[in-house]
């Protein structure tokens, strides 16, 4: 199942790539289901022994919750033309995304004794500040937010990855630098 899973992923993160570098917006909805019909194809068909999903995973590993959201948005708003995401929910979320990230991966890393990443092995503090977070996302109205945390815990209870991480269904490097970037970019404008 995970990695049924972690293919579909890392398929789904090239798809949006794809389309959002080629603005499928701009073309007419046929050729916009052509091209997605075709890229996904191309994505999922074996070169060799192993499909560019694949060979994403192998890079990649599975990816989080987050990231699977964001692409799936991605693609949606490429195909429909229509934005799935409210730039108030995507700056939320990258404002909860970015210091998680910087909170995580360093301290993971062994530059002190404190290890965040543990955390995610069923510490009652994480979980109650998770559902902080999301009480509060929800009170705020930040839906994207509320739909990823309840949908990473769901995969997190039904072990839909091999990792047995709570950290690891909520933030991956990729959904970190997308929203670094986005953060950075909105300060520039």
């Amino acid at each position: 199942m995970s990695a049924i899973l972690g293919l579909f992923g890392c398929g789904l993160l090239c798809l949006a790539a794809l389309a959002t570098a080629a603005r499928l917006r701009r073309f007419p909805i046929r050729v916009r289901i052509a091209v997605m019909l075709g890229a996904a194809l191309a994505v999922f068909a074996p070169l060799g022994d192993l499909s560019i999903a694949a060979l994403v995973r192998g890079i990649t590993g599975d990816l989080s919750v987050t990231t699977l959201v964001l692409a799936g948005a991605a693609c949606v708003a490429q195909l429909s033309g229509k934005t799935v995401i409210s730039p108030r929910d995507l700056r939320a979320l990258s404002w909860l995304v970015v210091p998680g990230a910087a909170f995580l991966y360093p301290f993971a890393l062994g530059w002190t004794p404190f290890d965040p990443y543990a955390l995610g092995y069923g510490s009652v503090g994480f979980v109650s500040a998770l559902l902080l977070v999301t009480l509060a996302a929800w009170h705020l109205r930040c839906n994207v937010v509320v739909l990823i945390v309840i949908a990473a815990a769901l995969a997190y209870l039904a072990g839909a990855y091999e990792s047995r991480n709570l950290w690891d269904y909520l933030i991956d490097p990729v959904a970190s630098v997308y929203a670094f970037v986005g953060l950075l970019a909105a300060a520039l404008d």
